[in-house]
């Protein structure tokens, strides 16, 4: 997990894109958070000065611990599975008790050494985001005093460092960790996106820094393990229930405080007041900390440097709650989803496909292989049954994405091979899996921009923003897609096939598609893209009767169409 909240890394904003007042135009990214670092001087300060567990637990009725297990606890596995199943959080500790953990590498003199020689840190007085050198933040931590103060005007947390090869090595390979818990393990589904998704991260604290209130992303389960601390230090965490996801959004909205914008230290009181099921640790060296899926948690750093290494997996059931509930989210807050979800459910199931396919062939080769075997038959009816999962997810991001005209608009690659999946929503930052709406002109007046653009590199409108009225200067953005339509169907039904050889019956009420993808639309799909392609076709025919207006709060001009 995040231990802070997620950079944002997309390319240019145009400043002739109609785009969302939670972000400002910056000549580097596509989208940057608003930091106005006077108005966050103005909100109390929370220092953890005096605070125990045991307190701390008092303070509420509806305070509890957090659940602890020992790493070596004979019940490991099972403890892990029963709190991912009830979504509440948990703590694994003692790693650092154990004979593989790497204390020559767990240090800041070694990380000085062989660590990047950049940083990136935030001054948590002010909420602003700033680059220097590696030593020099760690010379900084070392002469910060534990407890804030509020003559104080600068007090770093050092955050989203890539983690240095080594440790990421020592977590793959030591077998300290359950490997289910592994970036990129057994059941991590992000190892089906390209490399430049980075979960692995590093973070340095010292007291009365922290991270507010927040979710991790996409839905995606956390772990955070403290890795090395100077001084006593540790990390207050305060955590819900996955399920407690809505009521807490609910609560912030009536603290005119938005959940999802990750600006508010909510404060032991406000906790309290929430009346939601509050889960409390105090994270000490070599614990792990579990944080389930859609879980709102904040995380306060207390007393000497604490050093953390944090990472995110993405279930199968996290990539679910990610399209039907965070996505929706996202787009209404204006949040960059940076997994992008519909493409890893796409290449999930692609992948999947040859998996379960291997399995069939290696069940049919193999002269020895007892075929009877309940091992091997599970095997290939759990690949069939997360298959079929995949393929009901698909099967609604299709109905989104798909419209009947789809061979006569442009595409940006020709086959599904070649195409690079590099593109997002100038409004609200949806990553664009297929269709979209695009207007090259605008872009071509934008400062910076040379002549030699190709489709996917102007003003960029998301189907459910455009159906929302939200387009380009001109109003002249015409619908494209990333790539043959049909490449997705021939996926998805080579998917349906290979379940079908397996589970004859599981998937029985599903047909293909290619050929006949006008069946996709049905009242179970929302045909996203099929409307803003009607608004698209009434708009064409209805110029003369177009008017300018300005959206609230908007700073550039849409179309309207009576």
């Amino acid at each position: 997990m995040s231990d802070t909240t997620a950079p944002i890394s997309h390319s240019e904003l145009r400043s002739d894109a109609t785009h969302s007042p939670a972000f400002c135009s910056d000549p580097h990214r596509r989208h940057s958070i608003v930091n106005d670092g006077a108005r966050y001087l103005t909100k109390p300060l929370i220092s953890t000065k005096g605070w125990t567990l045991a307190q701390l637990i008092k303070k509420s009725p509806n305070f509890c611990l957090v659940d602890r297990v020992r790493f070596d606890d004979p019940m490991l596995m099972q403890t892990i599975r029963t709190h991912e199943e009830s979504g509440a959080p948990l703590i694994i500790e003692g790693f650092h008790e154990h004979y593989s953990w790497p204390a020559d590498l767990f240090t800041l003199d070694w990380l000085s050494v062989h660590g990047k020689p950049g940083a990136s840190a935030r001054n948590v007085r002010t909420w602003t985001d700033f680059d220097l050198p590696l030593s020099e933040l760690i010379h900084k931590l070392r002469a910060t005093p534990v407890y804030v103060n509020e003559n104080e005007n600068e007090r770093l947390y050092g955050k989203d460092a890539e983690c240095p090869h080594e440790w990421a090595t020592w977590l793959s390979t030591s077998s300290v960790l359950p490997s289910d818990l592994l970036p990129h393990g057994t059941n991590d589904y992000l190892k089906y996106l390209s490399s430049d998704v980075q979960t692995l991260m590093c973070y340095l604290g010292v007291g009365d820094t922290f991270t507010p209130f927040h979710k991790d992303l996409c839905a995606s389960s956390g772990q955070n393990l403290m890795c090395y601390t100077e001084n006593g230090g540790s990390s207050f965490w305060f955590m819900t229930e996955s399920s407690a996801a809505p009521a807490m959004a609910e609560f912030f909205q009536k603290m005119n405080e938005e959940l999802d914008f990750e600006t508010h230290v909510v404060t032991l009181k406000e906790l309290g007041q929430s009346r939601l099921k509050i889960y409390i640790a105090e994270q000490t060296l070599g614990d792990l900390v579990l944080v389930p899926p859609r879980s709102c948690h904040q995380v306060i750093n207390n007393g000497g440097i604490t050093m953390k290494t944090s990472w995110s997996r993405m279930t199968l059931k996290g990539l679910s709650n990610s399209l039907y509930h965070e996505l929706p989210v996202y787009h209404r807050v204006c949040r960059p989803e940076t997994y992008k979800v519909k493409l890893n459910i796409y290449r999930a199931l692609y992948r999947q496909t040859q998996i379960l396919r291997e399995l069939q062939e290696q069940q049919t080769s193999s002269p020895h292989l007892d075929r009877s075997s309940p091992t091997v038959n599970s095997d290939l009816e759990r690949v069939a049954d997360d298959l079929y999962d995949l393929l009901e997810l698909l099967d609604d991001v299709l109905g989104e994405e798909y419209s009947p005209k789809h061979q006569d608009m442009p595409h940006v690659s020709q086959s599904d091979t070649s195409h690079q999946s590099n593109i997002c929503c100038d409004f609200c930052g949806a990553d664009i899996f297929q269709s979209f709406f695009e207007c090259l002109p605008c872009a071509l007046h934008s400062p910076g921009i040379n002549d030699e653009m190709k489709i996917g590199d102007g003003i960029v409108v998301c189907p459910l923003c455009y159906v929302e009225g939200r387009g380009c200067n001109c109003g002249a953005m015409n619908p494209i897609q990333c790539r043959p339509f049909g490449d997705l169907l021939r996926v998805r039904d080579e998917a349906l096939h290979a379940i079908r050889a397996v589970c004859p019956d599981v998937a029985k009420d599903y047909k293909c598609l290619l050929g006949h993808s006008n069946s996709i639309i049905s009242t179970r799909h929302v045909g996203i893209f099929v409307a803003a392609c009607v608004l698209y076709e009434r708009r064409q025919m209805s110029s003369d009767m177009e008017e300018q207006l300005r959206m609230c709060l908007s700073q550039h001009e849409v179309l309207k169409v009576r």
